[in-house]
């Protein structure tokens, strides 16, 4: 379902299973707040409830069949009942899950998404994240879990993912670029290495990711950075890391994918 951890990165992850004794749960929502330490990977699990994962500090990364979902912490990701999926966090974090009954699938859908979180859902996440596991589900209770599902149905979607590639010819490439997003290959230079030409390559790109190879390279930065930048890394080693010339040209990069810089992010 992914890349080898060594794909992952050069770092040295802590592989653990899933900690989750539940096999039902018997509410609307449950709580499920963790604390995660830098490099800690849970290993591929899934469970009949959906799962709304949370981090309130620091980025998770979940990868899924269908691809890699970076979540900082002004988003979230609804995973729906049944789908494997394994978490990466890189440099440690609060994580605020709820998990939540299957019956509202009709409602946030069958299809892993990420979420954007308002103050709103924001405060509404660690409320319940508060409640005890045992708590009373009395007619005040309903009432708050009904308009919770409602702003997670009504909540935008966000572009903090990336597929997972098909192509064999592609593959060796994404692993690449995944563990080192700083590598400075061209196309035409992968073209050599994975025996296909650089056209044949570009156009896999946009057929796997309605983006070409460049485009998709500078979104995984930008998934990169932000993660780097909640990590507590300056602007200049991530520019390093990355691949760009300096600083600057990072700063304007940022800013086109994300429409502010890097500094006003982080004071968001």
């Amino acid at each position: 379902m992914t890349e080898s951890l060594s794909d992952q990165t050069s770092g040295q992850w802590d592989s653990v299973k899933a900690r989750i004794k539940l096999t039902h749960i018997d509410k609307p929502i449950y709580p499920r707040p963790t604390t995660m330490p830098p490099w800690q990977h849970v290993q591929t699990h899934q469970h009949t409830w959906g799962q709304l994962a949370y981090t309130s500090n620091g980025v998770l990364t979940v990868v899924t069949p269908v691809g890699r979902f970076a979540i900082p912490p002004d988003q979230a990701l609804w995973i729906p009942p049944n789908l494997p999926h394994e978490t990466f966090c890189r440099y440690g974090g609060h994580f605020r899950s709820v998990y939540i009954d299957k019956k509202y699938v009709d409602v946030l859908g069958d299809n892993a998404k990420l979420l954007h979180v308002d103050e709103l859902l924001k405060a509404m996440i660690l409320e319940v994240c508060q409640w005890r596991t045992d708590y009373a589900l009395d007619e005040k209770t309903l009432r708050f879990v009904q308009v919770f599902i409602d702003r997670l149905e009504m909540a935008q979607t966000s572009a903090f993912f990336l597929p997972t590639a098909q192509d064999k010819r592609l593959i060796p490439i994404i692993s690449e670029l995944h563990a080192n997003p700083g590598n400075p290959l061209t196309l035409e230079q992968w073209s050599n290495l994975v025996g296909a030409s650089s056209r044949t390559l570009n156009r896999l790109f946009n057929k796997s990711f309605a983006m070409n190879f460049s485009q998709w390279k500078q979104k995984l930065k930008a998934l990169r950075a932000v993660e780097m930048l909640e990590g507590g890394y300056t602007q200049q080693t991530i520019a390093e890391q990355l691949g760009f010339e300096s600083s600057s040209a990072f700063n304007t990069a940022f800013k086109k994918a994300f429409n502010c810089t890097p500094g006003q992010y982080l004071r968001k």
